[in-house]
């Protein structure tokens, strides 16, 4: 008796681990999105542009939206001088996006106001929590990674015959 009640907390306390992601997932978008944390309008796509030139359609698949909306929401920063635009030399049909100066700038503003706000956010928390639950993230995001790759890989071989 004593494992099934065990097994049935378990559960409960990963389905509350998982609810606890996401409402932490929603808070964070939120700030990020707040225009005292950050005055680009897709800070999502700039933080990838932080990451090096890419493709339009490399933007689109790793943010998980069709191309139109990364399209547009290119040419809104770019209106504001924060990227720029050139053609792919490697396949001139296609287009590659960078951040301007100014871009970066302000991505590191950004970036430095979100790090104030989880700073103060977690200052009434002890270091050792604040390091476990880290500790905890880190590795939940590592399985989930891994579990889809293996599905990725899973769909990709077809059923076994």
């Amino acid at each position: 008796m004593h494992l099934v009640e065990e097994r049935i907390t378990a559960e409960d306390t990963a389905d509350a681990l998982g609810d606890a992601v996401v409402a932490l997932l929603r808070a964070y978008r939120q700030a990020i999105r707040h225009p005292v944390a950050s005055a680009l309008p897709a800070l999502e796509l700039a933080l990838l542009l932080g990451e090096g030139e890419l493709r339009l359609g490399e933007l689109a698949t790793r943010r998980g939206v069709c191309q139109s909306v990364v399209s547009r929401q290119v040419g809104e920063l770019e209106a504001r001088g924060l990227v720029v635009r050139r053609p792919d030399p490697a396949d001139r049909r296609a287009g590659l996006v960078r951040l301007t100066p100014a871009g970066r700038e302000l991505l590191a503003e950004a970036a430095d106001t979100r790090r104030r706000w989880l700073h103060d956010a977690l200052a009434r928390h002890p270091d050792d929590d604040v390091r476990a639950a880290t500790r905890l993230v880190r590795a939940l995001a590592d399985e989930l990674d891994h579990r889809t790759a293996q599905y990725d890989t899973d769909l990709e071989e077809g059923p076994v015959r």
